[in-house]
C-alpha cells in the first residue's frame, strides 16, 4: 500500500528533521487514515525503525488487518495496542512512549498514536492537551519519530484547534507542514484551570506522618462504604498515601485529602500549598531515585485519570478511580 503519499512523508519526515518529530494528522476518512498510518509504518520499518502503534480498539483491528495485508502478517519490528487501556489515563502514557524508546536504545522509534478519540469525556479532554504539549519537551534530542492522529469529521473544533496549537507539525495533502498555530506553551497555561472544590466530599487532614496510617484507613473505609472491590480499596488507599506522602516530603503544611463519586468513578483529591514546578514529574518512570515522582508516577498508572492544577499559593490533585461495585454491595 505505500505510494506516491508514503514517499513524501518519509522524505519530509526524515530528511528534513532530526531527533525528535512531532506531527498531527487531522484525518477526513478512513481511507486516509489508512492510508496514511499503513505508508507511516511501512517506511520505518523498511528503514529498520521501531514502531509501536497506540490506537482505540475499533481501529486498531483495522490497521491490524491492514498492516497484516500488506505484508503478510505483521513484522517482527511492529508493536500494536489499544490506546484505550494503555491510556485510559492521557497522563500516563508518555511512561509507555519512554519505555519503548529506551528498548530501542540504538534505532530510531516511531510511535503512532490516537490520544483523542470521540467519546472522550471533558474531564479527560484537558489532560491529552497536556500529554500532547508536554511531549515536545520530553523527547528533545531523542531519535523518535510521533504520529498522533485526530479524527476531524467527529471532534470539535476547539480539539482540532488544540492539536495544531500542540504540534510543532501538521499533515496536509501527504505533505509535512510547519503549523502556524503552535503554541504549547500556551495550551498548557489553559489546562492548568484551578479545580473546584467538592463541598459535598469527605475529608481528612494529614499534618505529620503518623497521620498517614490513620488517613489509609480513612480511605480503606470510604471505599468500602462506596461498594469499591478489595482490589479497588487497595488501589484507593495507595493514591491517598502517596499524594499524602509526598504532600509531607515537599511542603510545610498540611494536606487534605478529600473523597467523593462522581458518575462512575470515585476520586481521591490531595490539596497541600506546595507549588509542582515540573508538569512532567509522575509522567515518566523516575526509575528507583525519585520518590517523589515515584509515588505520582503509580499514581498515574493506577488512575483512569489524574487532573492536577498549581499555582504559587498551592496544588491540587485529583485522581479518578472507577466505581465498580463488589459483590457484597448493595449500592
Amino acid at each position: 500500500m505505500t505510494g506516491r503519499r508514503g514517499a513524501e512523508m518519509t522524505m519530509s519526515t526524515e530528511d528534513e528533521h532530526q531527533g525528535f518529530v512531532h506531527s498531527a494528522l487531522l484525518y477526513h476518512s478512513q481511507r486516509e487514515y489508512l492510508d496514511c498510518v499503513v505508508d507511516f509504518v511501512g517506511d520505518g520499518l523498511s528503514m529498520d525503525d521501531a514502531v509501536l502503534v497506540a490506537v482505540p480498539g475499533e481501529n486498531l483491528g483495522l490497521l491490524r488487518d491492514a498492516l497484516g495485508s500488506a505484508s503478510g502478517g505483521l513484522p517482527a519490528g511492529l508493536q500494536m495496542a489499544d490506546i484505550a487501556e494503555v491510556a485510559r489515563n492521557p497522563s500516563r502514557f508518555l511512561a509507555l512512549e519512554g519505555s519503548f524508546a529506551e528498548e530501542h536504545p540504538d534505532r530510531r522509534v516511531r510511535i503512532v498514536s490516537e490520544v483523542v478519540w470521540p467519546g472522550r469525556t471533558t474531564a479527560e479532554l484537558p489532560a491529552c492537551m497536556q500529554h500532547e504539549a508536554l511531549l515536545n519537551g520530553a523527547f528533545v534530542g531523542r531519535q523518535l519519530t510521533a504520529l498522533c492522529l485526530y479524527d476531524a469529521g467527529r471532534l470539535d473544533e476547539d480539539v482540532l484547534a488544540g492539536a495544531r496549537a500542540t504540534h510543532p507539525l501538521v499533515w496536509k495533502c501527504g505533505a509535512l507542514q510547519r503549523s502556524a498555530e503552535y503554541a504549547p506553551d500556551a495550551i498548557l497555561a489553559n489546562c492548568n484551570q484551578p479545580l473546584p472544590a467538592n463541598p459535598g466530599a469527605v475529608t481528612y487532614m494529614v499534618r505529620k506522618s503518623t497521620d498517614l496510617r490513620p488517613a489509609r484507613s480513612f480511605a480503606g473505609n470510604y471505599g468500602d462504604w462506596v461498594g469499591l472491590s478489595q482490589d479497588g480499596i487497595d488501589d484507593l488507599q495507595l493514591i491517598a498515601t502517596e499524594l499524602a506522602t509526598n504532600s509531607l516530603m515537599y511542603t510545610d503544611g498540611a494536606c487534605r485529602l478529600a473523597f467523593w463519586r462522581h458518575d462512575e468513578h470515585l476520586v481521591c483529591e490531595a490539596r497541600d500549598s506546595g507549588r509542582l514546578d515540573d508538569p512532567l514529574v509522575g509522567r515518566l518512570d523516575p526509575g528507583p531515585t525519585g520518590p517523589a515522582s515515584r509515588g505520582l508516577f503509580l499514581v498515574n498508572a493506577i488512575s483512569d485519570l489524574v487532573r492536577t492544577h498549581t499555582a504559587a499559593t498551592g496544588t491540587t490533585i485529583q485522581a479518578y478511580l472507577p466505581l465498580r461495585s463488589s459483590p457484597s454491595s448493595n449500592g
